[in-house]
């Protein structure tokens, strides 16, 4: 076996053990907290989150990523991208994707619809 695909073999299994390790840690953080989100809320984001209502609990995950605001929109106008997708053991919930552009001075949503949002995916 070559040396270079040896190497590979066992990087590959070092991270699928590291994150085998780290898996309770992630749950403990989740309970304590309630998410665990990487990167900034206003920006390209990931949030992990848990579902804790009545009839649905499982978790959930938030994708968000900025988007060039519309032609003609005034300055200081931000859009953003999100996706929610859910993994339920209890109930059911369905996932969705919205676009939203807000109004940076007021902070504030603003009736603006970028144009990446009125494609179809």
């Amino acid at each position: 076996m070559k040396i270079w695909l040896r190497r590979l073999l066992m990087l590959i299994v070092v991270l699928f053990w590291l994150a085998l390790i780290l898996t309770p840690t992630l749950a403990f953080v989740l309970a304590r907290n309630g998410q665990v989100q990487i990167g900034r809320a206003d920006g390209r984001h990931w949030r992990l989150f848990l579902v804790q209502e009545g009839r649905a609990e499982g978790l959930g995950l938030e994708r968000g990523r900025p988007l060039p605001p519309p032609v003609g929109a005034p300055d200081g106008i931000a859009c953003s991208r999100t996706s929610v997708s859910y993994w339920m053991w209890a109930g059911e919930a369905v996932a969705t994707s919205y676009c939203q552009c807000i109004d940076s001075v007021t902070g504030y949503p603003t009736d603006f619809i970028p144009t990446a949002c009125m494609t179809i995916e």
